[in-house]
This record gives structure tokens, sequence and C-alpha cells, in this order.
């Protein structure tokens, strides 16, 4: 079962439960993820020649098909997005929506990959400045990006940030 039709399934799930919040998250999600369906497709059909060459266009406009990987992308996005909504709401001193924010957040993060952690990522972080050859803070732009793509998705972007630096001798 791939991630989509978890949410379908986990969203008739939530019907039958009357979890309205539940039902408007997933909703949201899987919205967003037909959109992002959407544009691969007119993509597809755009490279594959357009109104030119219809049949062509409309066959590899067909052939379309968002990957888990790109749909943990997308449920990434609408993590953050709303943990920055909480974050504005607390500033703006509206705890009710920054909790209804969070709460919203820890719905679509029950969908992503766990993360891992300081602790767990510190070893394998060591071996990519050594294999890069970084010596002090100065390297930060060859470790960084290799960083960034080996844990795409399986950590968090400042929580690495500050391990290479903390690491390199910032």
């Amino acid at each position: 079962m791939n991630l989509y039709e978890r949410f379908q399934h986990d969203m008739k799930v939530a019907m039958k439960a009357r979890d309205t919040l539940r039902v408007e998250v997933m909703r949201m999600a899987m919205s967003a993820i037909k959109a992002a369906h959407g544009n691969q497709v007119k993509q597809a059909y755009d490279a594959a020649g357009g109104e030119s060459n219809p049949e062509a266009s409309a066959a590899a406009a067909a052939n379309v098909v968002l990957s888990d990987a790109q749909m943990i992308d997308i449920i990434s996005k609408q993590v953050k997005q709303r943990q920055e909504a909480a974050a504005i709401y607390y500033k703006g001193n509206r705890p009710e929506l920054a909790a209804k924010e969070e709460h919203e957040a820890a719905i679509l993060s029950s969908y992503l990959p766990r993360m891992l952690t300081a602790d767990e990522l510190r070893p394998h972080i060591i071996a990519i400045i050594q294999h890069v050859g970084a010596k002090n803070a100065a390297d930060m732009n060859k470790v960084m990006p290799v960083v960034m793509q080996h844990f795409k998705g399986q950590a968090d972007g400042r929580v690495l940030n500050q391990l290479v630096r903390e690491l390199l001798g910032a």
C-alpha cells in the first residue's frame, strides 16, 4: 500500500470515527498530493510535445506516478507549514490556534519516516566529513550538500547544520 492509499484508508476510518480534524487534515494533504501530481502530468505532457503531438503527450502524461519519496516531501512541507503557523500564532498570543496547528502537524508527522536523532547522526556525519576531507568551518560548503543529500527525509536540516558546525569546530 503506497502512502496515498494509506491516506485514503485512514481518512475512511477517521470519517467513520467522526474525527473531523483528522479528516480535514487528510483532505488537505491529499489535495496537496493531487496538485503536485497534476503539475507533474502537465510537465510530462509539455515535455512530450504538448499540442503538436497529442498522442505521445497523452501517453507520457498517463504514465506519471508520484513516488512515496515525493509524497513524503509534500507531507514534510505541510508539516513545516503548520509548525511555522503555530509559532506565528504563539507570537500573536493565540495559543488555541497554535495548538490546533501543532495537532495537525502531529497527525501528518505520523506518515513521515522516523527522524534520526543527533546521537544517531553524529557517527555518519563524522564519516562524511572524513570522506570529503573537511578540516574546519571553512569547509562547511563541501560537507553540507553531501550531508543534506544523504539524510534527505531522515533528519531535520537545522539539526544537520548544527551537528556539522559542531563537528567542524565552528
